[in-house]
């Protein structure tokens, strides 16, 4: 237990300073961005966010849920600033118990199986990956809807931005839900997911003009790629 505390908070140091080098290399490329308390919040959102999924590259190592809470709450919070309610619903009421879910399914079955030969990282079956896909697809249609009817997402008067905009936004949350869901399992998709999630940000980020969110999301999928690759390599070595 100590050695996962000692290699959580070494994750920690390394994602401030992951984080202030980003934000180093946002200033040397004069990317426009204003401190408030909105971007305050990103900061720390991405400082625990990062030492989550640097910490996560150990499947054994579920104190970075954790940090993963804490950068939920820290982004469900700084969209209630920013008055995107529907976010911060989902980070409060989704995300986060789905964190706190992984945390139990962890911990239990570390210590239920101490070879840990059970609860290794896995791919799904596929009669379960095509229900995840379908699943995938049918959120993203649910909040393409609901952003028609109840979000004002229309852009420069055109329906043909308005539509990829709404659907860039679905792809996000689709992915973002199953990716958290699938974590609780140890299950190898749950990265895809986050890929597709982080892909998904950096076109929202270009077609909204936003070069904070687009160098940041970058950013995240490259930490994301280098935490799929290791899951594989212990997944290969169980084989």
């Amino acid at each position: 237990m100590k050695r996962l505390y000692i290699s959580t908070f070494k994750n920690l140091l390394i994602a401030v300073i992951l984080t202030a080098t980003l934000f180093g290399a946002m200033k040397v490329l004069k990317v426009d961005f204003v401190f408030d308390k909105a971007l305050l919040l990103s900061v720390l959102a991405t400082i625990f966010g990062v030492c989550y999924i640097l910490t996560i590259r150990n499947p054994q190592n579920y104190v970075g849920f954790y940090f993963g809470i804490i950068s939920s709450v820290c982004l469900g919070v700084q969209f209630a600033f920013l008055g995107n309610f529907d976010l911060t619903f989902l980070y409060f009421f989704v995300f986060i118990p789905f964190q706190i879910s992984a945390i139990v399914s962890w911990e239990k079955k570390s210590v239920q199986n101490t070879d840990n030969e059970i609860f290794t990282p896995k791919f799904l079956n596929l009669k379960r990956r095509i229900f995840f896909i379908l699943l995938f697809i049918l959120i993203i249609i649910i909040d393409y809807v609901f952003a028609s009817f109840y979000l004002n997402l229309h852009k420069n008067g055109l329906f043909f931005d308005n539509f990829i905009i709404k659907t860039i936004f679905a792809i996000m949350i689709s992915s973002s839900i199953l990716a958290n869901f699938l974590m609780i399992g140890k299950w190898l998709e749950t990265w895809i997911y986050w890929l597709i999630y982080s892909v998904a940000a950096i076109f929202s980020a270009i077609m909204l003009k936003n070069n904070f969110n687009l160098l940041l999301f970058v950013f995240f999928l490259i930490i994301n790629a280098i935490s799929f690759y290791s899951w594989l390599k212990i997944r290969k070595r169980t084989d």
